[in-house]
């Protein structure tokens, strides 16, 4: 006896077939979701790195301007020391008083919200206010330079006047002509080597004013004027030799606040560098992430 297959209750509905093809396409879907995922992880650290660039550009440029203003600031000394103009000092002074500007400026602008400093002065304040010290010294010892030499002016007035006075003042005059040319030889020279020099322009001097007291006869004011002329001479050259003493002193603080500025340049740079090289691996793997996303979907595609 035969039964059909309704009376045997049976499916004639074949169960559905799951096609090669379909898995695939799941498979690549979830890879695109993951890569897609994966973009955005590394797109999110390459903007976290990128949002730190401004706080290495504007460290580069601060250390610029520092630079800047020290270079400037080393050039007032020497013009100083080859021209001995007060005008050096204050222009020395003022590049001092612009990097504190600019240093305290960056400071307070780089300050987190809990008043936490970002950038440690200590070193910077060492060095700036020794310098300032020291340039405030030296000028005072040009103050007092520049009131002695009025002093010895006046007083040259007054032996002249003595001069006059007598007879044949000629070779008189040319004595102290010869006083106060070399006592200028000695203050424009006196950094130089003695075998440079040509002659021992103190030595000079003394001779000098010996002719003019032989020329005088022991004449007892001109003698008395001398003395204050040689007294003010030696307050002078005093002066000078503390001055002598304070420059190089001046010249290591300018050195190391050029120091400190060129560190702060080089840590801008490491730091822009540092994210220059992150963001160019992080591309660098979003690049062979998706090319090797997209071989897949060709390969996918046209197999």
């Amino acid at each position: 006896m035969t039964h059909t297959a309704s009376e045997l209750n049976i499916d004639t509905q074949t169960s559905p077939k799951h096609h090669p093809e379909d898995k695939r396409y799941q498979v690549l879907k979830l890879v695109l979701i993951i890569s897609t995922a994966l973009s955005l992880l590394i797109g999110g650290a390459a903007l976290f790195n990128i949002k730190a660039m401004p706080k290495y550009t504007s460290l580069n440029k601060v250390g610029k301007e520092i630079l800047e203003a020290v270079i400037d600031m080393q050039l007032e000394e020497q013009n100083y020391l080859i021209y001995n103009e007060e005008a050096s000092l204050h222009k020395a002074e003022d590049k001092i008083n612009k990097i504190k500007k600019v240093l305290y400026s960056y400071e307070k602008s780089t300050s987190n919200k809990n008043g936490e400093k970002l950038l440690n002065l200590t070193e910077w304040d060492e060095a700036i206010n020794l310098y300032d010290r020291l340039l405030d010294q030296f000028n005072l010892y040009h103050d007092a330079i520049e009131k002695h030499i009025i002093e010895l002016r006046t007083l040259e007035k007054s032996i002249l006047a003595v001069i006059y006075s007598k007879m044949n003042p000629e070779r008189g005059i040319i004595a102290l002509q010869e006083v106060r040319i070399h006592e200028k030889g000695y203050f424009l020279y006196r950094h130089y080597p003695k075998q440079l020099q040509g002659h021992n322009f103190q030595d000079k001097r003394k001779e000098a004013v010996s002719n003019l007291l032989m020329w005088a006869q022991h004449d007892q004011r001109i003698d008395e004027l001398m003395k204050k002329d040689d007294k003010l001479f030696k307050t002078i050259l005093n002066c000078y030799k503390n001055q002598d003493n304070i420059f190089p002193l001046i010249k290591k603080e300018s050195k190391k606040i050029r120091s400190l500025a060129g560190k702060l340049i080089e840590e801008g740079n490491t730091g822009l560098s540092l994210i220059y090289h992150r963001c160019a691996f992080l591309s660098m793997i979003l690049v062979l992430m998706w090319l090797t996303v997209a071989t897949g979907i060709i390969f996918t595609r046209f197999r």
